[in-house]
């Protein structure tokens, strides 16, 4: 073993148990100034501008984004556009680096920094812009898409996977009808045979993982559609509600998310804690 790698053995080793020692942080999302309860309980954020009220609150997080759930009351006189678009959040930080990491004890909460220090993660820059919500207009034309593809993949015949088989049994019966063949021919149909199997067990794995992602793809896009905030008018008197999907940034201590009501653009601010499991 060459000494450079038994120098570095002990570092690597530590740097192993260190990560695989890493606590664990539950994320949460709450208004920092609270002003009423939905009828869930979770914490909500109102505002009202030209005669147009705004409920906000954090709904939970997905893979990819942070979801809130939006109810818009048009109390005006005129119609509204409710955009889903317009909406967006600039992460905050209560320290600008990831300090040194210190113990922590479990049900603890601690600074994004803190979080990252004690799971050896990187500490990623501040986006410079506000991070947009998810569109989900062609988000939902995308992921109809994509599962029309992916069925049409799982649904196709494999015409090499069937000539292979006919080949395979067509040299089975072949071998029948002479009843004798020398070695290099019962190789020879062996090795078709086993090729003719394997790739029609391969092509079989590839249609139920085709027919797997259709199936994923297309409860995406049912989600998106019943129960995603889209474009829509109200009309004076009417109401809407809505998921608006944000991108996630772990690494951040408060969200201020950006938010039409009625002609104005109203910034709320919310918490995002990091609770040591």
């Amino acid at each position: 073993m060459p000494t450079r790698y038994l120098r570095c053995l002990p570092a690597l080793l530590l740097a192993f148990v260190a990560s695989s020692c890493a606590p664990t942080y539950q994320l949460g999302v709450r208004p920092a100034a609270p002003h009423t309860l939905e009828a869930s309980g979770a914490e909500a954020a109102e505002a009202t501008a030209d005669g147009v009220a705004l409920r906000l609150s954090f709904e939970g997080y997905e893979p990819d984004y942070v979801v809130f759930n939006v109810e818009y009351r048009n109390d005006s006189d005129c119609a509204v556009e409710v955009v889903p678009t317009a909406f967006g959040y600039a992460p905050l930080r209560l320290a600008s680096e990831a300090n040194p990491a210190r113990p922590v004890r479990r049900g603890e909460h601690v600074p994004a920094a803190v979080a990252a220090a004690t799971q050896h993660v990187p500490w990623p820059a501040l986006p410079e812009a506000p991070l947009p919500a998810l569109d989900p207009e062609p988000a939902i034309g995308a992921l109809d898409a994509g599962a029309e593809r992916a069925a049409a993949k799982a649904s196709r015949p494999d015409w090499v996977g069937i000539a292979l088989m006919a080949v395979s049994l067509g040299m089975d019966i072949a071998s029948s009808a002479k009843g004798r063949e020398t070695i290099a021919q019962a190789q020879t149909r062996a090795v078709v045979h086993d090729a003719a199997v394997t790739y029609n067990v391969i092509s079989s794995a590839n249609r139920v993982r085709h027919a797997a992602t259709a199936e994923v793809l297309a409860r995406r896009a049912a989600l998106l559609r019943e129960y995603a905030l889209r474009r829509v008018v109200l009309e004076p008197g009417q109401q809407v509600r809505g998921y608006v999907f944000l991108p996630r940034f772990d690494h951040a201590d408060g969200l201020e998310v950006l938010a039409p009501v009625g002609q104005q653009l109203r910034s709320f601010a919310f918490v995002q804690s990091h609770q040591r499991r």
